[in-house]
């Protein structure tokens, strides 16, 4: 076992222990009880619509390229998620990578650009809402420095890569660096040489991806796109604590949005399992719901958005005709 899974695996351990610890069973089974169903073909129908809107943003970050379709792009995405959901490291994002640098005759690197460009804009925009409902409704003091801690992250990182590409030095630090592994004595000098060249051409690729923000028009509809996206999975939220009649208002479903969103990012065995279960705890803490209760309604809120995944991304990946080996593939972007 890797030491990757090993420490997913000791994280999830760790904190399914403390969700279950001095857990109150009959409150659990009750509250699974107290589902309505009223809202389930809401859910569904917002949560897939959503997935077409991330179709929408991902066109945008490639600059509305003819060569692709925000529908496909949307199913590429569904696909990838689902495997996010069941594979470590993100492998799903890898996925997307590939497989759209393999259909569309594109470079792997620049797509994979244009991912981590998706995932910081979703960041920046679960941040805002996360901020927004601390200052509205709760001001505690330890959720507060998170929001600011993530805030520094995503934007920190959005600005990052805008300077690196507005004051693209690629070719001069590859320039500088290559001259420095040509003073290496012999055999070594011509391998330093041939490695720096491929991380260069990896790396203008990679930064290929973040075309879109030399335009105004892409950026704004991709910044608009992800804000009307997390607003609709708060509003997702929003349907499944209201079919637990707990009496929350709308602040809760930004809480809790926000939250499993950046829990997302712990590592963690297959579903996210433990880090999900533990940011739907502290989100309802917030409220004074109880570990039992909550832990009922995180498991209804994640399986439903799991089994949405599973049957759209299967259906995808068996047409889209992918093999495991491929999926296997995708770690590699060369």
């Amino acid at each position: 076992m890797s030491k990757k899974k090993i420490i997913a695996l000791v994280i999830t351990i760790f904190l399914l222990g403390i969700i279950f610890y001095k857990i109150n069973w009959h409150e659990l089974f009750v509250t699974f009880k107290n589902f309505d169903f009223k809202n389930i073909w809401s859910i569904v129908i917002l949560y897939v619509f959503t997935m077409y809107i991330r179709g929408v943003r991902w066109h945008a970050l490639l600059l509305n390229d003819k060569k692709y379709s925000s529908f496909h792009l949307a199913q590429v995405f569904t696909v990838g998620s689902m495997l996010n959901v069941f594979l470590p490291a993100r492998a799903g994002d890898l996925y997307r990578a590939y497989y759209l640098g393999s259909v569309k005759n594109e470079k792997k690197m620049k797509v994979f650009g244009s991912i981590i460009l998706e995932r910081t804009l979703d960041g920046v925009s679960v941040f805002l809402i996360l901020l927004a409902a601390v200052l509205m409704y709760c001001k505690q003091k330890w959720i507060l420095n998170i929001s600011y801690g993530i805030g520094a992250l995503f934007i920190g990182s959005l600005l990052i890569f805008y300077i690196i590409f507005k004051f693209n030095k690629i070719d001069w630090i590859c320039d500088k660096i290559t001259g420095i592994a040509a003073k290496l004595p012999g055999k070594l000098s011509e391998k330093s040489s041939d490695v720096v060249q491929k991380i260069c051409g990896y790396a203008k690729s990679f930064m290929e991806g973040f075309e879109v923000l030399d335009s105004l028009k892409y950026s704004l509809i991709a910044i608009a796109s992800s804000f009307v996206i997390w607003g609709i999975e708060a509003y997702v939220a929003f349907l499944i604590l209201e079919s637990f009649d707990l009496g929350l208002g709308f602040a809760a479903s930004l809480f809790v949005i926000s939250l499993i969103s950046f829990s997302t990012m712990i590592p963690s065995t297959s579903v996210f399992l433990g880090p999900y279960q533990y940011a739907y705890i502290l989100a309802l803490g917030i409220f004074g719901i109880p570990k039992s209760t909550t832990l009922a309604i995180s498991t209804v809120h994640q399986g439903i958005l799991v089994l949405i995944l599973v049957v759209i991304g299967m259906y995808y990946l068996l047409r889209f005709n992918i093999s495991i080996k491929d999926i296997e593939k995708s770690s590699n972007l060369n």
